[in-house]
């Protein structure tokens, strides 16, 4: 069945993207199989967390199942569904010794989501990809601990287009370069500078911001395979670390770029040595004279274009 049926609208798709499918909740043997699965991934790693996915239902691929069709018709609705998948799995890996780590959508999509009642916060944390500091304000006031993935922010597969291959948005003439996002759901592309600035604690209480456990930035595989795949995170997850560890600013309160900057050169410079295909940041001549290359007008937005000319004797 294709993913996105023709003549239907994007709500009434069956999965966001290829391939389609979703667990059946009203199928035993959805349990059965599960049950061995997180058994198996229980074993294999001695972590104390278990992530359980939890985000994205499509209702679409539910209502398309005549089983989910005779329970819909009986007053049934798809938020009781993801309850019941929940309590046939949650108390399970909680048995395991383990902490249930969802996805936020599990709590805060606005059409299927659980009862908070399902997820005792003492054994629950969410993570968090949209709505920037909005929705982390939402998970850690309702007492959950948080992890923040801010696709604005930490999703490092942005800016680079979309996948589908007859992309009707491209059909107008080329006028405004698909938006301001390229064509790309979450663009534009997140450089290091924007990751560098976010601040995950932004708008909470000392208290709540006690439960956001950290940060965690996420390159999905739609348009990345091993050839980008350094280049891609490198060395733009090191801002993110750098920020999370030491903070962004320095004693007076202003954002540090340029000693980021900095320091991003040289860690940059020991994984390319590794071989590890990190991108640059600057051209090498900025490299090479330390502060030539920064600004004294930091409200001035400045286009600088480097040219090399390559002369064949």
């Amino acid at each position: 069945m294709f993913w996105w049926p023709a003549e239907s609208e994007w709500a009434d798709r069956l999965a966001s993207e290829p391939g389609t499918g979703q667990l059946n909740p009203l199928n035993p043997n959805t349990y059965h199989v599960l049950k061995n699965v997180i058994g198996d991934a229980v074993a294999l790693f001695p972590e104390p967390f278990y992530h359980a996915g939890g985000d994205e239902i499509i209702p679409g691929c539910w209502e398309a199942d005549p089983a989910i069709q005779s329970f819909l018709s009986e007053n049934g609705t798809l938020s009781q569904l993801l309850e019941k998948f929940v309590n046939s799995t949650f108390p399970y890996i909680v048995s395991l010794n383990r902490t249930v780590v969802y996805w936020e959508d599990i709590l805060l999509d606005a059409d299927v989501k659980v009862d908070p009642s399902f997820l005792p916060p003492e054994h629950t944390i969410l993570q968090t990809w949209n709505n920037g500091p909005n929705n982390t304000k939402l998970i850690v006031s309702s007492g959950y601990r948080a992890i923040v993935s801010s696709s604005e922010f930490y999703y490092l597969d942005c800016g680079h287009g979309g996948f589908v291959g007859n992309d009707s948005q491209y059909d107008p003439p080329p006028t405004s370069g698909g938006g301001g996002n390229g064509g790309s759901w979450c663009g534009p592309f997140k450089t290091w500078q924007t990751i560098y600035n976010y601040d995950i604690a932004y708008g909470l209480t000392p208290a709540e911001t006690k439960l956001v456990l950290g940060g965690e930035v996420a390159l999905w595989s739609e348009q990345a395979d091993p050839t980008v795949l350094d280049v891609r995170i490198w060395p733009r997850a090191s801002a993110m670390a750098e920020t999370l560890w030491s903070g962004n600013r320095d004693e007076s309160g202003k954002k540090r770029y340029a000693e980021a900057m900095d320091r991003l050169h040289e860690w940059r410079h020991r994984m390319v040595n590794k071989g590890i295909r990190a991108e640059p940041l600057q051209p090498l001549w900025c490299i090479k004279n330390p502060g030539m290359c920064n600004t004294v007008h930091p409200s001035t937005l400045i286009s600088v274009g480097f040219f090399a000319d390559l002369v064949i004797l």
